[in-house]
């Protein structure tokens, strides 16, 4: 495998793991090979798309768990928001 591929995959793979450290890098690496920012926007599409589509399964198996489970839209631990809607009862131990 060249170089410019294992770049690509390496970007890619930082932004599903949120590696910032990492994607840093890659994002260097692969435009110091002069690799053309569309192949680089479509790796993050990529990366991007098997971070979603993790995140589409837990928030399946967390509805499947925890019917009763709600959360809102802005929740983030990134953002400053604490907006939970859990009830206490309602937690279960994974």
């Amino acid at each position: 495998m060249d170089m410019r591929f294992q770049e690509l995959i390496s970007l890619g793979a930082s932004v599903s793991a949120h590696c910032f450290p990492c994607f840093e890098y890659h994002l260097e690496q692969a435009r110091k090979l002069g690799i053309s920012e569309e192949d680089i926007k479509e790796a993050i599409r990529s990366g991007f798309m098997v971070l979603n589509g993790a995140g589409d399964k837990m928030w399946e198996k967390i509805r499947d768990t925890l019917p009763e489970f709600t959360i809102t839209k802005k929740e983030s631990c990134s953002n400053g928001s604490r907006l939970h809607k859990i009830h206490r009862e309602s937690i279960v131990r994974f």
